[in-house]
This record gives structure tokens, sequence and C-alpha cells, in this order.
């Protein structure tokens, strides 16, 4: 088996993630309701600085894809075995 020593471990990381970046993650994964607002997003009932989806999207955890023309978040295959850590 390969090792990638690049690529932090999904307990590493989530130990590595502040409290609010958790509970920004676990918005991401629970709400479908998003949308840009401003400089930042609305997910669910939470919103979310700029800065802080671009950490989240630095670590891999989070990307923005267009559906039907308007951006969501979703997660990565990363943020979703993050996620499961975070439960």
């Amino acid at each position: 088996m390969r090792t990638f020593p690049e690529r932090p471990s999904a307990v590493e990381t989530a130990k590595m993630l502040t409290h609010t970046q958790q509970d920004a993650l676990r918005a991401i994964a629970f709400f479908r309701r998003q949308r840009k607002l401003g400089k930042g997003w609305l997910v669910g009932d939470k919103r979310l600085s700029e800065k802080m989806v671009s950490r989240l999207e630095q670590l891999d955890l989070v990307e923005e894809h267009f559906v039907r023309g308007m951006p969501v978040l979703q997660l990565t295959i990363i943020g979703q075995a993050m996620k499961l850590q975070l439960q």
C-alpha cells in the first residue's frame, strides 16, 4: 500500500479544524438549500464567510459546483470522510 505524505489523514485534518469550520462542514453536508450571498454563503440557516469556504476548499474538503446555473457547495470525498469522523 502506498502512502501519500503530503495528504494528512482524516483524523489529523479533523484535529486541525476549528469548531466553526467543523460546524460549516456539517451544515454543507446537511442542508441542500444553499446560495451565494454577497461575499459569503447562506447554507440552510447558517451564514458562512467567503474566507471560511475558501479555507475548506484549500483543505480539499469542499468544492463549488454549478447546478442549473446556480453555485452550490459540495463535499469532496475527503470532506465526506471528514464528516464521518466528526459524527
